[in-house]
C-alpha cells in the first residue's frame, strides 16, 4: 500500500471570489464614422481589477452569419485600470479596424494582478 499527501497543485482562488459580480460591467458598442466605440462603467469598490483586455470576434456579414457557430475572440487592446478607488469609473475604447457591412462581437476580460480573469457579456455591432 502506498500513501501520498494528495497535493495536486497550488491552490488558486476561483474567479468568483477574486472578481465579484459587482465588478461586471455592462458593455455597450456603437458605430462612429470610422470606428466601433465600446463604452462601459466599471464598479470595482475593492480595487481588485488591474487591467482589462478588449476582445473582438467577426460574425460575418448580414445574411451570412452563423450565430450558433463557436466564436473565436482575438485580443485587440488592453487598458490598465487606475489605482483610484472611485465609486464608478467610465471607460471607452475605439476599434478602428472595422469594415462596413460586417458584424462584430466584443467582450471584456477583467483581470486581477494574479492573472485571474472574468469575461463580460458580449456586445454586438452591425457596422454600417
Amino acid at each position: 500500500m502506498t500513501a501520498g499527501c494528495g497535493l495536486k497543485g497550488n491552490p488558486v482562488p476561483s474567479a468568483s471570489v477574486v472578481l465579484n459580480e459587482q465588478a461586471k460591467p455592462q458593455l455597450a458598442v456603437s458605430a462612429r464614422e470610422n470606428a466601433a466605440v465600446l463604452t462601459w462603467q466599471l464598479h470595482d469598490p475593492d480595487g481588485k481589477i488591474t487591467y482589462i483586455h478588449i476582445e473582438k470576434s467577426e460574425l460575418g456579414s448580414p445574411g451570412n452569419v452563423c450565430r450558433d457557430c463557436p466564436r473565436t475572440f482575438q485580443s485587440i487592446g488592453q487598458i490598465q485600470v487606475l489605482n483610484i478607488k472611485k465609486e464608478t469609473n467610465g471607460y471607452s475604447f475605439s476599434d478602428v479596424n472595422v469594415e462596413k457591412g460586417k458584424i462584430y462581437s466584443y467582450r471584456l476580460k477583467l483581470c486581477n494582478e494574479n492573472g485571474v480573469c472574468r469575461e463580460s457579456q458580449t456586445a454586438e455591432l452591425n457596422y454600417q
